[in-house]
């Protein structure tokens, strides 16, 4: 597991090359029956798309806001693919995001397995590199990342469609 940047810097020469920059996070309310996702997606050229979204899948309502977590990653790398980057940076704040996918942690049920094998067979499109950050750090990034699966509670569920 790789230590994120300090305060959500995003290093220039990381964006010149031909890499994605993302942020994800997820939220969870157990009143609204919902778990929802956000993600912060950076360009080569600096500029900053945003996603966010909810769900309310039965089986994926029992992992909380692990399943936003899990939603916001995969989207970040449909969407790096979609724009035909080589490679991805994912920042998260929950372990799992990294773990299940590395082998570091055994997926256990059938969404964090699913997960993982979407991941890994994604690894044979994109370069996919994790790093984690600490949750409520002033990351500028992962706290807008946070900001939006909050935001996304509030949408109805469903999954964005990615346009290039």
């Amino acid at each position: 597991m790789q230590e994120g940047r300090e305060n959500g810097k995003t290093e220039a020469t990381e964006l010149k090359m031909n890499k994605a920059v993302c942020y994800v996070d997820g939220s969870f309310d157990p009143e609204k029956k919902k778990y929802a996702y956000g993600c912060v997606l950076i360009n080569t050229d600096g500029s900053i798309e945003e996603l966010c979204g909810s769900g309310d899948n039965e089986a994926a309502l029992l992992q909380r806001n692990v399943s936003g977590e899990m939603i916001a990653s995969m989207l970040s790398v449909k969407w790096a693919i979609a724009k035909g980057y080589s490679a991805i940076d994912i920042y998260y704040d929950y372990s799992g995001i990294e773990c299940w996918v590395t082998g570091a942690w055994k997926a256990k049920n059938d969404l964090t397995k699913k997960y993982r094998d979407w991941m890994q067979s994604k690894e044979k499109q994109i370069k996919i590199s994790f790093f984690k950050v600490t949750a409520h750090s002033s990351d500028r990034y992962n706290d807008r990342a946070d900001k939006l699966a909050k935001q996304g509670l509030l949408m109805d569920p469903g999954l964005p469609e990615i346009k290039v």
